[in-house]
């Protein structure tokens, strides 16, 4: 591991005490190499080969975005590292420029402690998360006009096979997609690097955490939220998380430029898009011990993931998740960036805790984890709450409720359409049951076209006592066994819907199916 530290952040605005942060980073981490330059910004050669020889992780504390990054990129990879394995934290502008010295040193921990966390957590990217594109837009210098290629690199989402469920029939991450970027091959899901924009919706609502993109990856998201909010008693407190879309990032900088500013307990995590930040992530950084969670979007008319109206309805769901539990809603605020003066006023208050966190509030509990978003549900209903006797039906709830009516056959459909075995059946020597745990559900309602007695439903309620309840039997039936060998034949249900189309003039057949299992009919036929 390598950090670079720009020397100008000592007296950018109320400056930062750059030796202490190297000492106590020094004592954090073990074989860490620290570096402090002046001019870092303009992302030297010279500076990347000294980090380079320190480590292969490296993170660059600037005093401002203010440098190119096709060059920084071109340079990078010169040297040998993987320019979407490095984390660059702008110290200046949130740290430096809105914070007085002692408070801005001590987020300045934080968040670069955070990002060496990312950064030891980042899987390897591969000629597969990458897509060209060409430099129209960019602002270059004039010897990088002839000495760097007119194309930059961009992340695009790389799909692990050997983790992905497309043999079972999942396809979250197609229907998620904005782009109609993944699409149903012959035995896997592929990508098409064209249309990808790299937002990172694919990557939060894969159930099987099978996709990755360089920054976002399930494993860096975890290791930096997880640092921030649980990491070193530093004179922070409380904390609160801030996701940045990368695109708002200049408006934060803005907002330092001006002389504005706002509480240290907001803390920053830079992402591609607001299209990979979702309710579960909001709800769980609040669990976690987050006082507060901002989220700062683009507002362009360009914005990777397209679906403005979706981070809304996230918001507006944890808004009112929070009211129905009796906690205070603006605990979770969707910001305007298009008014720096206007954020700085929405950044300056923290909602007062209702409650001091619980004891055993979890510590490392994974964003992604499959029962992520109803621990995060089930333990804010715990600080919050003085019972678990309240629902919320919403378009936006991350859980669904399944529901069986009456002619359901027990054929299983269901149970392999559901991507994140909510729905399993369960057998034994006299009964089949089809049973169904709340805390898996993500509402993607797979199950519903593929019931062929259409008896399967889904609604987009978040209901605590069911949550609560873990796994329930939806339907249960008796198991018809084989006489000759004992083996299951079919459920009753099924059985009886097999009759009824097969009619009174093929008694036979019908007596021949229901007493034996398939493996015995080809014998005795």
């Amino acid at each position: 591991m390598a950090v670079v530290l720009c020397q100008e952040l000592e007296t950018r605005g109320f400056g930062l005490d750059l030796e202490a942060i190297r000492e106590w980073l020094r004592g954090r981490v073990s074989e860490l190499g620290m570096r402090i330059e002046r001019g870092p910004c303009c992302v030297s050669r010279w500076s990347l080969d000294k980090a380079l020889s320190d480590g292969t992780g490296l993170v660059l504390g600037l005093c401002s975005h203010g440098y190119s990054v096709p060059e920084f990129e071109a340079q990078a990879r010169k040297v040998g590292l993987d320019p979407f394995g490095v984390e660059v934290v702008n110290l200046g502008a949130y740290c430096a420029q809105v914070h007085e010295r002692s408070q801005a040193t001590a987020k300045a921990k934080i968040l670069l402690e955070a990002a060496l966390a990312s950064v030891g957590a980042s899987p390897e990217s591969r000629p597969d998360n990458i897509k060209p594109v060409l430099l129209w837009d960019q602002t270059l210098s004039r010897r990088s006009l002839f000495t760097l290629p007119p194309v930059r690199y961009e992340p695009v989402a790389f799909i692990r096979k050997g983790d992905c469920a497309f043999t079972e029939g999942c396809r979250v991450c197609a229907t998620t997609c904005p782009r109609q970027a993944l699409e149903p091959s012959e035995d896997f899901m592929a990508l098409d690097k064209t249309r990808c924009t790299g937002c990172g919706a694919c990557v939060s609502a894969c159930p099987q955490q099978a996709i990755d993109l360089p920054g976002v990856s399930p494993q860096q998201i975890n290791a930096q939220i997880a640092t921030l909010l649980n990491g070193a008693s530093l004179p922070i407190h409380p904390r609160a998380i801030l996701f940045v879309c990368a695109r708002s990032a200049p408006t934060l900088q803005g907002l330092a430029d001006q002389g504005l500013s706002y509480p240290a307990s907001w803390l920053p995590v830079e992402v591609p898009c607001l299209g990979v930040v979702t309710s579960t992530w909001l709800l769980q950084c609040l669990n976690l011990g987050a006082v507060a969670v901002g989220v700062l979007p683009c507002l362009r008319d360009d914005c990777r993931y397209g679906k403005r109206e979706v981070t809304e309805g996230r918001v507006a769901y944890c808004r009112e998740f929070l009211s129905v539990l009796g906690a205070p809603p603006d605990a979770v605020r969707l910001l305007d960036p298009r008014d720096e003066r206007e954020l700085a006023r929405a950044l300056s208050s923290l909602p007062e805790q209702a409650q001091e966190p619980r004891a055993d509030r979890p510590r490392d509990m994974a964003l992604f984890a499959p029962r992520a978003t109803a621990q995060a549900l089930l333990g804010l209903a715990e600080t919050f709450a003085p019972s678990l006797d309240r629902s919320l039906a919403h378009p936006y709830s991350p859980v669904g409720m399944v529901t069986v009516k009456q002619g359901c056959t027990a054929c299983e459909s269901c149970v392999h359409a559901c991507p994140t075995e909510a729905l399993r059946m369960h057998r034994d020597q006299e009964k089949v049951a089809l049973t169904y745990d709340p805390g898996l559900c993500i509402g993607c309602e797979s199950c519903v076209p593929v019931c062929p007695e259409r008896v399967v439903s889904v609604e987009k309620v978040t209901d605590l006592s069911r949550l609560a309840q873990g796994r329930v039997t939806l339907h249960e039936d008796s198991e018809i066994r084989c006489e000759a060998c004992g083996a299951p034949v079919a459920p009753g249900a099924m059985l009886k819907r097999i009759a009824g189309m097969l009619g009174p003039e093929d008694a036979g057949t019908l007596s021949f199916i229901t007493r034996y299992c398939n493996s015995c009919r080809g014998s005795l036929t």
